[in-house]
């Protein structure tokens, strides 16, 4: 669906208010995301929500201007979206940071105006790397069969695929991205979402109160993430086994896993040489004498350079050990069969029992007969896919839960290149437990203009402009929170998965708590001035506590609601989640889904809560295990 006149006409204007200097075509640019948004019914708002910009009553009643938008002077515009950003109405805040992130992500990442904020885009053009990895072509409505079907080429996905392909299992792989390696890795921002992020890098919740960003592309998010690989903390394996009757996650048979991926993936902390990010957040913790170590990483031969900063749109040098380069690898040498750019749309379920999967590669029908299906699609699709389904698992779709992330960020008043270097390669765990296990850790992660553009502020086109034009003396220190009450994934009307989720009052207060830590720690990094991304600019200069006190307060004044403060995820889990019963899970201790049989689901929304570490190497260790069990089944 494609935006109507009215709508494109208000769109030229907002476009030009937020990015005065902006391509001309801009606004086309942003219209055909929107029209690439995943669910009709965002599309729809987006063209209603621009064509009510343009009531002159509207207006007058939410603004105090009693004209269209199309009619009204820079200055009124300005002060029209501003009131938008600022307003005591969620749904206001939305309509602006949905037009918000469009349009000034769209422009910062054009190459162009990447380089006018000193940023240099690219390193080269990419290596002529072949592609070892031969997916099946569909050229016409076909079904295949095979003993295993597995949704999803990920972290869960990958791992499980080449271990039933190494018992002898007949495999197939379903991956809704395409295949990119190597040679496809541009480096460019705007590539790079479009191709290799879910929804081209905007989805989000409902509210839009956290942007989701998980991968789309064969090896899923493992192609595409920062490389920690953290094991699972022996306190969550602990609460997994006794709070949730998991007996399973304390034995040697899941250490035995864990040691297992981890070999496979060459985990190691020789490769943490310290970013310009990375020292910043080193010398603050030292001088506050607060916990920091190094990350464990999947790496190997990882130069650690300028180039690394870049690995979220892909590691060009094959040094990530990616499901990509790793057990997708090892399924295909013994005989599993891959398919791309197929969208699965439901499970076939016959008289209680899983019989194949229907999906699309592209207009053309799929069917694949098979003796079990492995759903892997992540914590957003595959209880989405579940649903699709007509399983009715009390649970599905439930306890999602999404390591809320942001950052506060900090002018250095020297160039940090916060773009470069290794992706994360030191951690703070000084505040990971203020309550059962519950709390924060601080990381850092690269920040090119799609995230400055993203975290910064808009008051005005000028002040918007003026902070993307400090992104390379800008360092942050990131925040990952560990979530106690979750949110849920559902499906609309037309099928597609829906996430819900508000962050509660009780991990609001350790987001306070981890924001002002945060600024301790970039003060005494020695950071000039320190801000936090927010609707409104609320920043300070270091010079006293009663300076940082008093910058809490007016965060606290600005408001923590949907809208008000960016949060992002990186990290979906437990939505579909384990347990020893079908009223309060949804898969058994064998990743079985409760009720049908032949039926597992084996990523990370079967955690039994959130994890507090980056999750991939526990969803690994936890599909390695599963895959072990599924051969004796």
């Amino acid at each position: 669906m494609s935006l109507s006149p009215a709508a494109r006409n208000v769109l030229r204007s907002v476009a030009a208010t937020l990015v005065p200097d902006g391509a001309a075509d801009l606004d086309e640019q942003v219209a055909r995301k929107i029209a690439s948004l995943p669910r009709p019914a965002d599309r729809r708002e987006l063209d209603l929500l621009l064509r009510l910009l343009d009531s002159r009553i509207v207006n007058l009643l939410l603004s105090g201007i009693p004209k269209p938008f199309t009619r009204m002077s820079p200055g009124a515009r300005e002060r029209c979206l501003r009131g938008w950003a600022t307003s005591r109405l969620p749904q206001r805040r939305k309509a602006f940071q949905a037009l918000k992130r469009l349009t000034t992500v769209t422009h910062y990442t054009t190459p162009g105006a990447a380089r006018a904020i000193g940023y240099p885009g690219p390193l080269g053009p990419p290596p002529t790397t072949p592609k070892p990895i031969h997916p099946v072509v569909i050229t016409a409505n076909n079904t295949l069969a095979c003993d295993v079907v597995v949704v999803g080429s990920g972290a869960g996905g990958g791992v499980v695929a080449a271990e039933l392909a190494a018992a002898g299992k007949d495999v197939i792989v379903l991956e809704k991205g395409g295949y990119r390696n190597e040679a496809d890795f541009t480096h460019l921002e705007g590539d790079a979402l479009e191709t290799m992020y879910d929804a081209g890098g905007l989805l989000a919740t409902s509210d839009l109160g956290l942007v989701v960003l998980q991968g789309a592309t064969l090896g899923g998010g493992t192609v595409i993430n920062y490389t920690t690989s953290f094991p699972t903390p022996e306190s969550v394996r602990r609460q997994w086994a006794t709070e949730h009757n998991l007996p399973h996650f304390l034995s040697s048979e899941f250490t035995r896993s864990l040691d297992a991926v981890a070999r496979r993936l060459g985990v190691n902390t020789d490769h943490a040489k310290p970013s310009g990010r990375d020292q910043v957040l080193i010398r603050g913790l030292e001088q506050l004498n607060w916990h920091h170590g190094l990350l464990p990483r999947d790496v190997r031969n990882c130069p650690q350079d300028d180039a690394c900063g870049y690995c979220g749109m892909g590691c060009r040098r094959g040094a990530k050990q990616s499901t990509l380069i790793t057990y997708l690898q090892d399924a295909a040498d013994r005989g599993a069969r891959i398919v791309v750019n197929c969208a699965v749309h439901r499970v076939v379920i016959d008289r209680g029992t899983a019989t194949g999967v229907e999906a699309r590669v592209g207009d053309l029908a799929l069917t694949v007969r098979a003796k079990a299906v492995i759903v892997a699609a992540g914590s957003v699709h595959s209880p989405a896919l579940l649903l699709r389904s007509g399983v009715t698992v009390p649970a599905l779709g439930r306890h999602l839960a999404l390591h809320p992330a942001t950052a506060v960020l900090a002018d250095m008043g020297r160039d940090v290149r916060p773009w470069t270097g290794t992706v994360q390669a030191h951690y703070s765990d000084q505040f990971a437990d203020l309550d059962s296990g519950y709390g924060f850790k601080f990381e850092t992660a690269p920040v090119h203009p799609s995230l400055q553009a993203l975290a910064a502020p808009w008051e005005s086109a000028a002040g918007h402009r003026d902070r993307m034009g400090k992104l390379p003396q800008t360092a942050l220190v990131g925040i990952l929170l560990r979530d106690r009450f979750g949110g849920r994934v559902r499906v609309d009307r037309d099928g597609a998965a829906v996430v819900d989720y508000r962050l509660s009052r009780y991990d609001r207060a350790h987001l306070r708590r981890a924001i002002g830590a945060a600024a301790e720690v970039l003060e005494a990094a020695g950071a000039r001035d320190i801000w936090v991304p927010l609707a409104r600019d609320v920043s300070y200069r270091p010079g006293s506590n009663a300076a940082r006190e008093d910058w809490l307060r007016r965060v606290d004044a600005v408001g923590w609601g949907p809208n008000e403060l960016l949060l992002v995820t990186f990290h979906q889990m437990a939505s579909c989640r384990m347990g020893t019963n079908a009223a309060a899970s949804v898969v058994d201790p064998d990743h079985r889904v409760w009720g049908t049989r032949g039926l597992y689901v084996a990523d990370a929304s079967t955690f039994p809560s959130a994890s507090g570490v980056n999750p991939m190497l526990t969803v690994m260790a936890m599909a390695h295990r599963a895959a072990a069990v599924m051969v004796t089944h």
